[in-house]
């Protein structure tokens, strides 16, 4: 097993009285956040978005005003907050490059070192009539031994932005958002087996690879709105995790209970034809399971027969009989 956790805050996008307010709001949930067990937080959408952006708010402030030109300076009262907790920080911010405004998150590690960011890939038409650059090129981020995917906001309307960076490898896309994202995402997480964490003020949700919210919560619950609870969503997920599509595998199964018991845990979704396999046991991996009883994550399962289709679709007389299934790995 290979067990992070990980906080999702569903930062509240009332107007406050100043970046600097909304700043000391964000540091008192990464501090709760830490306490719950997180290793890493992720916050929503623009956070020096400080006054509320609803059409007619007399308060609200234009993206190129608010846009932070240096951005570790102005945020350092979440990043010495995240710093001092021991917690890595998903950090959403408007900012200033030379004459250039972008949408980013900043990764952060726990010791405060920039792991790298993510750049808003699609703008929406106001955020391209302000002046906001879409990202190009962008390469997966490395936390903790996990490959890390992004997009922001208005980017899961867009399927390439995802497919693309699952096609890569991430084993974990951050969400920072100002719109619930979509059911799209638990699409995703089930077709691809790749987690998702969403931070949005209304509701914000981690998604396992199953397609299922291990959590999930934002303000619009009345009794958080009424100023009860805290708005920090926390969940650990097994990153050593695997799907196991029923074809090839099922009869498999029960020989692997029988073995091993306890030491793991097999979820059946007889809806999707899907085994989740998880071990318990810290002596055990899934690896270890998976090459023993020569299974086939789903991911592969799939690869594999698209391949034989398209070699059977390009000559279905002479193409030679590859082999359906490809040596098993453990790889969710």
């Amino acid at each position: 097993m290979n067990a992070k956790t990980l906080s999702v805050v569903a930062l509240s996008s009332r107007d406050f009285a100043s970046f600097e307010e909304k700043l000391q709001e964000a540091a008192r949930w990464i501090k709760i956040a830490a306490g719950q067990g997180a290793e890493l937080v992720i916050l929503p959408e623009m956070i020096n978005s400080f006054c509320g952006d609803g059409e007619g708010n007399p308060r609200a402030v234009p993206m190129h005003q608010s846009a932070l030109r240096d951005w570790r300076r102005e945020s350092r009262v979440v990043l010495e907050t995240a710093k001092a907790a021991g917690v890595a920080l998903a950090l959403p911010v408007s900012h200033w490059e030379g004459d250039s405004l972008c949408n980013t998150f900043f990764l952060m590690a726990s010791d405060g070192s920039c792991l790298g960011r993510y750049d808003k890939a699609c703008p929406t038409p106001s955020e391209l009539e302000a002046g906001v650059l879409p990202g190009r090129d962008q390469q997966l981020l490395q936390w903790e031994g996990i490959a890390v995917g992004g997009a922001i906001c208005f980017d899961t309307c867009f399927p390439h932005v995802i497919e693309r960076q699952i096609a890569a490898g991430a084993q974990l896309i951050l969400i920072p958002s100002l719109w619930p994202g979509g059911r799209q995402l638990n699409y995703f997480a089930l077709q691809h087996a790749t987690r998702f964490a969403v931070a949005y003020p209304a509701w914000s949700r981690i998604i396992d690879i199953d397609g299922k919210e291990t959590v999930e919560g934002g303000y619009r619950q009345e009794t958080l709105r009424h100023g009860f609870g805290v708005p920090v969503y926390t969940a650990t997920l097994n990153f050593s995790r695997v799907a196991l599509f029923a074809d090839h595998n099922q009869e498999k199964i029960k020989d692997i209970s029988q073995k091993y018991g306890d030491r793991i845990r097999l979820v059946f979704d007889q809806e999707n034809c899907l085994f989740f396999l998880d071990t318990l046991d810290p002596g055990l991996s899934e690896e270890e399971i998976v090459r023993e009883f020569e299974l086939v994550t789903a991911r592969d399962y799939f690869a594999a027969c698209e391949n034989v289709i398209k070699l059977k679709g390009r000559d279905s007389i002479h193409a030679p009989h590859a082999p359906l299934l490809p040596h098993p790995v453990a790889r969710v």
